[in-house]
């Protein structure tokens, strides 16, 4: 059974950079506790405009709201809310999904309703919406940053540790880690899911997303899903599983009607979720690789020739095609890379991923072949719905603004800028330090 020490592995993370000493705590012991805010072109900070008036803008195709939402998956909420207007979830754009235990604060653009009422604001015990515009579109390379106001309870830190750790992070950087969210934290299966679509075997992804359980899971699901295991009964697991386990059971059902269609019970979920578990192994395969390089000591801001880099722009955000470092421009790319120009890139593989040549690209390709896997394997042909071309993520993650703050019973405040498609826990688990990885979201399990 996976352990909370055996999280971080699970998920391909491995070893701490920074030298500083760990201050423990836990974070998101309650969802205030964790406040994100989306910041689109132009300054435009959700949490800032929540209330405010709408802007003044003409209509286009898409109506502009502003979600805030508290303890409720991203994915779950604006499918609440595409019903409540009148729309399909798949019609809703998103710059990215949110963490669940937290208040976040996002935009969300939903086609102009034209046969329901549109009230303008919309709520639920768990989220709320504003309508505050209209948009012609919106997608993740509209967003420049993420805002977090963080709480962390019950750490053990003096000003000059906090000191030192924020000039550590704001010169060196941390690890760009995809963070557990992105597998599941109480479960991480979405990886694993992932790589046996890419593998072809949908039946195992099938079983492994309804009887793939940890001791994390509350008792009523652990229980069914245990059972499923052992009899492999989709009709009887249809009975036992819990209500709240709404996208099993979706797939249950399929297979209760028309037994051995496991990629019609895969694509009974919404084509977001499944195109989530392809990512997510992406994901998985780059941060083993990421975590083999810091093993093996390699600095996240020095190139090495072989290594791909792309341009960034003012907001940290990589643009155009990726160069090689050769011997010829080493010396000019680590200026240009202490400058923040640009960033040295690892690919999450795809069909059309480029592996980098040099240490780095040896470690992605060691991982890809203990995986059994290649490039092209993300070219799913059971699935083509689902294929990914891949991407090239930044090695190293520098806040656009760090600030840490002391207060009374041993609680540490965070107020923290980051890049796109970066995470939080990233760096939260350099200054934390927490073999326990349930601490992350607010579960104090063990000590360590």
């Amino acid at each position: 059974m996976l352990g909370c020490g055996d999280i971080e592995s699970a998920i391909g993370v491995e070893g701490y950079y920074t030298p500083t000493r760990g201050i423990g705590g836990i974070v998101k012991k309650q969802p205030e506790d964790f406040i994100v805010s989306e910041i689109l072109e132009g300054g435009l900070d959700a949490k800032a405009l929540w209330f405010k008036d709408p802007l003044p803008v003409e209509p286009t195709r898409y109506t502009l709201w502003i979600l805030k939402k508290r303890d409720i998956e991203t994915v779950s909420a604006i499918a609440e809310l595409a019903q409540t207007i009148g729309t399909r979830p798949s019609r809703a754009k998103i710059c990215g999904i949110k963490d669940r235990r937290a208040v976040t604060y996002q935009y969300v653009a939903l086609p102009v309703a034209r046969f329901v009422e549109d009230r303008g604001h919309y709520a639920s015990s768990r989220w709320e919406a504003w309508r505050i515009g209209f948009i012609d579109g919106l997608n993740s390379s509209r967003l420049v940053a993420n805002k977090f106001d963080i709480i962390i309870r019950a750490a053990e830190a003096d000003s000059s540790l906090l000191t030192h750790f924020k000039e550590t992070v704001l010169d060196s950087g941390v690890p760009n880690f995809f963070g557990y969210q992105r597998f599941g934290l109480l479960r991480p299966i979405t990886h694993i899911v992932g790589r046996l679509i890419v593998k072809g075997d949908l039946r195992g992804a099938v079983d492994t997303f309804l009887g793939f359980t940890t001791e994390f899971e509350p008792e009523p699901v652990r229980t069914a899903r245990l059972a499923f295991s052992e009899t492999g009964d989709y009709g009887e697991a249809l009975k036992n599983f819990p209500l709240s386990l709404t996208y099993e059971r979706r797939m249950l059902r399929r297979l209760s009607r028309l037994p051995g269609d496991y990629s019609g019970a895969l694509r009974s979920l919404p084509l977001r979720i499944r195109r989530l578990f392809i990512d997510a192994f992406s994901s998985y395969l780059f941060n083993r690789a990421l975590s083999l390089t810091l093993r093996d000591g390699l600095h996240l801001n020095e190139p090495c020739i072989g290594d791909l880099f792309v341009r960034i722009d003012r907001h940290h955000r990589p643009y155009g095609r990726p160069l090689q470092v050769t011997s010829a421009n080493l010396e000019e790319v680590g200026v240009r890379l202490r400058r923040g120009e640009v960033a040295i890139v690892l690919p999450t593989p795809g069909y059309l991923s480029w592996i980098p040549r040099g240490p780095r690209g040896d470690a992605l390709k060691n991982v890809l072949d203990q995986e059994g896997v290649s490039p092209r394997s993300f070219r799913t042909r059971l699935m083509p719905e689902v294929s990914s071309t891949g991407m090239y993520r930044p090695i190293l993650l520098r806040p656009l603004s760090l600030e840490l703050e002391r207060l009374q019973d041993s609680n540490i405040r965070l107020y923290l800028t980051l890049p796109p498609s970066s995470y939080a826990t990233s760096l939260l688990r350099e200054l934390m330090k927490r073999s326990c990885a349930l601490a992350y979201i607010g579960k104090e399990h063990c000590y360590a």
